[in-house]
């Protein structure tokens, strides 16, 4: 068996990867300990020191913190848009073996051993192995393709 399809690595599909992919990532929630640790400081050294720069900077790194939460998910989609990659048709080939990518930047492989969980979500896969996830959407998929991903997922 050897299925394959191409896609392209453009913004919408950079949104979807991320919109899909993060409910199932260690990134899902703001690092609330943190940010009560940072404001906790920030406000002790702001009251409890002369100079309160140290205070204010707690609470700035705090403000930060909040920050790069809230614009996660734009600023990842534009990191990737910069990236090489972006803009460019990938391919990928199921097989007997496993899962293979190419794009004419990068490519990976990964085994049917080495993925441990296949999960579908709404909008596509998410092939779950220990160096990582790799989303996959449905859009780029056939129905051959799907099948096997499922029978995969249920094994």
């Amino acid at each position: 068996m050897t299925l394959s399809t191409t896609y392209t690595l453009d913004k919408p599909y950079y949104y979807e990867c991320f919109d899909e992919s993060l409910p199932y990532s260690s990134q899902a929630k703001p690092k609330y300990p943190l940010l009560i640790l940072l404001i906790t400081l920030g406000l002790l050294a702001f009251y409890q020191l002369e100079n309160h720069y140290l205070g204010s900077f707690m609470i700035m790194l705090a403000v930060v913190e909040c920050l790069s939460f809230y614009y996660k998910r734009p600023w990842w989609v534009a990191r990737q848009m910069m990236s090489r990659a972006s803009g460019s048709e990938v391919t990928i080939v199921f097989d007997d073996e496993g899962v293979k990518a190419e794009n004419p930047h990068k490519s990976y492989q990964l085994s049917w051993q080495q993925i441990s969980e296949i999960i579908e979500t709404e909008r596509g896969y998410i092939l779950k192995a220990q160096r990582g996830m790799q989303y996959i959407s449905k859009q780029a998929l056939n129905d051959e393709m799907t099948a096997e991903l499922n029978k995969r997922a249920t094994q």
